[in-house]
């Protein structure tokens, strides 16, 4: 996907993330103790049976967290896991409606609902064809988001089928409003076909806690375990992403190639790439005022296959890589095991699709482009974190790059697990990689999600 989130549009998606961050936080702590009555005893007050069941739920799970903590630390330990369940919801709406934008930009959900929100073509629908059911508080709209989302869980259950505690959180029709009228502003209409921009949500969110951490270290004070994910969690620029990829996955494509003496197609480009970047470092030398070019000036890049290639850097290739490649691109497993929102997942895969077709060819085979994107969904990708927001926006991630690449793809399993989050045990005939995702979770705390 050609990048299309430019600085301006960054920038007004980051202070929209923001304020859309503080205003859920705060409406759905307000609409969740309005609706429990949450700090009187269930006894005094005047809930409806439907109302006491659910907050019995809520408190049940409340006590059952707070039984892992010491005595003196239950109270503000409650409090702090409602915090977390209220936060929890209100990312997952978010991540919710913005993975809809995406997805209605690429025309992978018709008719639209979220684009346009109240003035879009699938409320227009509703109105016309079921009018019943616009006499909520959200005049329908409210209803129609849930059955959008009850049709895409068949397919991204992590985000769109039931997420923690999150139907208990109740939201109400002025915050669902803000929200859509937010995300459907002109100034990011750009976001909607970037494949970064649920990378860039979700460094957004996290600002906000990163920066009073560190306030608290600078005052000399310590991180608590549950405040980790939220401090060493960083989105990761697109052009580091690539360099990393284009020096490790494509120096083991080359192994491949040469391993069953295949000239790869990069060959063609390499030697050429090489010679332009020494040409035009001595160009920025030169500086504009000597006829060059200026310091931060980027090296144009012509075609795909230099794009796929432009950060590689000429390195041997050993006979032992050589000999340890895998026999087809196909067989490679990459695994991210701090895999954030998906971003090395994702650009690993537009460059593996780009291996794949290219190694159809020098084998002389036809792979479709259903076969190639749940191949490489279903072998190629892996990922570990611990945060279950990371794995909700990296299967979301992955899964609209793999849609992009072909509509009737159908992937039977993601690859990607998280404490609390799990979308898909990893192929259980590899030991290796389970070995290495046991040693990973035993590292940072996980419970063993492989049986």
């Amino acid at each position: 996907m050609t990048p299309t989130l430019t600085p301006d549009t960054k920038e007004a998606l980051r202070k929209t993330i923001r304020g859309l961050r503080a205003r859920l936080l705060e409406d759905l702590h307000a609409a969740t103790e309005g609706e429990y009555q949450l700090s009187i005893a269930t006894a005094q007050t005047k809930l409806r049976d439907a109302q006491r069941t659910r907050r019995k739920r809520l408190e049940d799970w409340l006590d059952e967290q707070v039984r892992t903590v010491l005595a003196k630390e239950q109270k503000p330990a409650r409090e702090r896991f409602r915090v977390q369940a209220e936060s929890a919801a209100a990312y997952t709406l978010l991540h919710r409606l913005v993975l809809l934008r995406l997805m209605e930009a690429q025309g992978l959900s018709k008719p639209l609902v979220a684009t346009g929100g109240w003035q879009s073509a699938g409320y227009r629908e509703l109105r016309e064809y079921a009018p019943g059911l616009c006499e909520d508080e959200t005049e329908g709209y409210g209803t129609l988001l849930e059955l959008v989302f009850a049709e895409h869980a068949l397919e991204l259950p992590g985000l769109f089928g039931e997420v923690g505690l999150s139907r208990l959180v109740p939201v109400r029709p002025e915050t669902l409003r803000a929200v859509v009228e937010a995300l459907d502003a002109e100034a990011l209409s750009g976001a909607w076909t970037d494949d970064t921009t649920l990378g860039w949500v979700y460094q957004f969110w996290n600002d906000p806690e990163r920066e009073a951490l560190d306030a608290k270290l600078n005052d000399g004070g310590k991180i608590a375990p549950h405040e980790i994910a939220s401090k060493t969690q960083m989105f990761t620029e697109r052009y580091m992403v690539e360099w990393l990829l284009q020096n490790t996955l494509g120096q083991t494509w080359l192994a491949i190639c040469a391993k069953h003496g295949w000239t790869a197609d990069a060959r063609s480009v390499l030697a050429d790439l090489d010679q332009r970047r020494a040409a035009w470092r001595t160009q920025r030398e030169l500086g504009p005022e000597h006829g060059g070019v200026a310091l931060d000036a980027l090296m144009p890049i012509t075609g795909t296959l230099e794009e796929h290639w432009k950060y590689w850097v000429p390195q041997p290739l050993l006979d032992d890589a050589i000999a340890q490649a895998p026999e087809s691109i196909r067989d490679l497993k990459l695994l991210d095991p701090a895999c954030g929102s998906g971003h090395f997942l994702v650009l690993a895969f537009e460059l593996l699709a780009a291996l794949y077709q290219e190694e159809a060819r020098h084998r002389g085979e036809e792979w479709s482009a259903r076969v190639i994107a749940e191949s490489i969904v279903e072998r190629n990708l892996h990922g570990v974190d611990i945060d279950p927001r990371c794995i909700q926006i990296a299967a979301a991630a992955v899964w609209l790059k793999c849609k992009a690449l072909a509509r009737d793809a159908e992937p039977r399993v993601m690859n990607l697990v998280a404490p609390a989050l799990r979308l898909a045990d990893l192929p259980k005939d590899d030991p290796a990689l389970v070995a290495l995702v046991r040693e990973v979770e035993r590292s940072v705390g996980l419970p063993a999600t492989l049986t």
